[in-house]
């Protein structure tokens, strides 16, 4: 005979006895189901709301460009939806850890943990649901990194190269003043009837040695064999030479500019190595500008891709290590949990940093797949033998004590008010 615990309707739990073997084959299953719910549950509704946030933080930060070339609300949504993969990839594992620890957390509460460890439920009982959760993030993270996230970075490119290449008609419909580069400025002050422009003033510094200045009284657009002019007339160009200082001033009649000079559209649009596929960072093209100057950001990305999708898999296994067993003292498993997140934490910052650096050393690029995977193999071992982690009391109560003695400090200089220094009546 075995003893199994149930959890009635109204949330008590029963004792029934049930043929050995009983508990195995019907109640660990249906435990099993009980966790993953609520873990994934949770997971998913941490997911969604940390994507949020941080979805928020990146568009706001491609938004000016956004709304300075008048563009709709459709590419400003495009904009926010092409953004998804890349930031949900960075909140998953995150997402689990704070889903699988905090249902752990709420079962030894309610004394859950207890009576599945009572009824003789092993660690990797608990350890199972989590960690199919973590799998099925882990596979989505490759799938991800490797198909979905490059191409989601080149469809955001080419909208905000669009929204750029929208920049110079929406200065000369606008009125005022744009900047349409890095260091060209243009202002057109009005339309006139027909579609010319009057009162046009442009001031382009990209030339190191010239300083450029255009004024004319009016102007057009012209298309001439599939190349677009600004055509400008009645006007003059100011040049100053940055070295001399020397002032020339020519006045023209008439003036034509290739408009290729200001349109984003008419240059080439250079890829970085987050937006190429996969199949192109193994065998890129020769003449690509990335790979003549900067070859290791190619494989550094090739190992980003290939190593970050491990995490999901790390942190489920570092809540299960420390939430997945029952505990009696809580101010043991507050320790315990702040002490997982910190871990999980140390864990990730190493991968960034080595994952930023991996393509120019061989040591960082080893060390982008050594970080995760000593980890998995670290907690999946302590998981497996179901060693409990343990933090000494003493350690515990130089905590409290320490707190104490800082919330005493912070009384005695007024910051806070002691216990005693009530003022009522």
């Amino acid at each position: 005979m075995a003893v199994a615990y149930r959890r009635g309707g109204a949330g008590a739990w029963s004792i029934a006895f049930e043929p050995d073997g009983g508990l195995v084959h019907t109640g660990m299953k249906l435990i099993e189901r009980y966790i993953f719910r609520r873990v994934l549950a949770l997971t998913l509704t941490t997911l969604c709301a940390t994507t949020a946030i941080v979805l928020t933080t990146q568009v706001l930060l491609r938004v000016n460009i956004l709304t300075e070339s008048g563009e709709s609300l459709t590419t400003f949504l495009k904009l926010a939806l092409f953004l998804v993969p890349a930031m949900a990839m960075l909140v998953m594992p995150f997402a689990l850890l704070i889903g699988a620890s905090q249902n752990l957390n709420a079962m030894n509460g309610d004394s859950e943990l207890a009576v599945i460890e009572a009824s003789g439920g092993s660690n990797l009982l608990i350890a199972k649901p989590v960690m199919l959760i973590a799998v099925a993030m882990t596979l989505i993270s490759l799938g991800s990194s490797l198909f979905v996230e490059p191409w989601s970075n080149r469809q955001l490119r080419e909208i905000v190269s669009a929204a750029s290449a929208d920049l110079m008609s929406f200065a000369v419909q606008s009125g005022t003043f744009k900047r349409v580069s890095k260091d060209l400025y243009i202002q057109i002050d009005q339309q006139l009837p027909g579609g010319d422009f009057g009162g046009i003033f442009i001031v382009d510094l990209r030339d190191p040695q010239m300083q450029l200045i255009y004024y004319a009284k009016r102007g057009a657009i012209r298309s001439v064999d599939s190349d677009n002019f600004l055509l400008m007339q009645q006007g003059e160009i100011q040049r100053k030479n940055r070295k001399t200082k020397q002032i020339s001033t020519i006045t023209f009649a008439s003036y034509a500019l290739d408009f290729a000079t200001f349109d984003s559209s008419q240059r080439t649009t250079t890829y970085y190595p987050k937006e190429r596929s996969t199949a192109y960072l193994f065998s890129p093209d020769p003449n690509d500008p990335v790979v003549k100057n900067v070859p290791d950001q190619i494989r550094g990305e090739i190992h980003r891709r290939f190593s970050e999708w491990l995490y999901p898999m790390l942190f489920g296994l570092i809540a299960v290590y420390f939430g997945g067993a029952a505990r009696s003292n809580r101010d043991e498993r507050l320790w315990s949990l702040g002490l997982a997140v910190l871990i999980a934490l140390v864990f990730r910052s190493i991968g960034f940093l080595v994952v930023g650096n991996s393509g120019k050393s061989l040591t960082l690029a080893m060390l982008c797949y050594l970080t995760p995977l000593s980890g998995i193999v670290i907690f999946g071992t302590l998981v497996c033998f179901h060693k409990a982690p343990r933090i000494a009391q003493s350690w515990v109560d130089r905590a409290g004590d320490l707190i104490d003695h800082i919330r005493r400090l912070a009384s005695s200089i007024g910051l806070v008010s002691s216990p005693g220094d009530g003022t009522g009546s």
